[in-house]
């Protein structure tokens, strides 16, 4: 699609820190999830700078859940660790909601 969310956008106008590798890694899930937050309707609109933009919050949640260390906590006696859940969808849901102020985001979500 012409004019989506690319590399090139999200340094420039987004001012992301990841490399492209990571970026193109993370889009294809940002927007997955991003159509499932909107109930499909983001797929029209990937092209607006405020979807791209949501897009790019995604993705970079995403890659911080990614690099952040797995255990949550450690005990030594009867050795025991509790791992940190996956990326919750309520924080990917409010890093989108910052630039789809417009109800594009299904509120009847259940993250929120």
């Amino acid at each position: 699609m012409v004019n989506e969310c690319d590399f090139a956008f999200y340094q420039e106008k987004y001012g992301g820190s990841l490399s492209e590798a990571e970026f193109m890694h993370f889009i294809r899930r940002a927007k997955a999830f991003l159509s499932f937050a909107t109930k499909g309707k983001s797929e029209k609109e990937f092209a607006q700078e405020r979807i791209k933009l949501a897009l790019c919050a995604i993705a970079d949640g995403l890659a911080k859940e990614e690099r952040t260390d797995k255990i949550q906590s450690e005990k030594a006696g009867q050795y025991s660790v509790t791992y940190r859940e996956n990326a919750k969808q309520t924080d990917l849901y409010s890093a989108a909601a910052v630039y789809l102020t417009d109800g594009i985001l299904f509120r009847g979500w259940g993250g929120c």
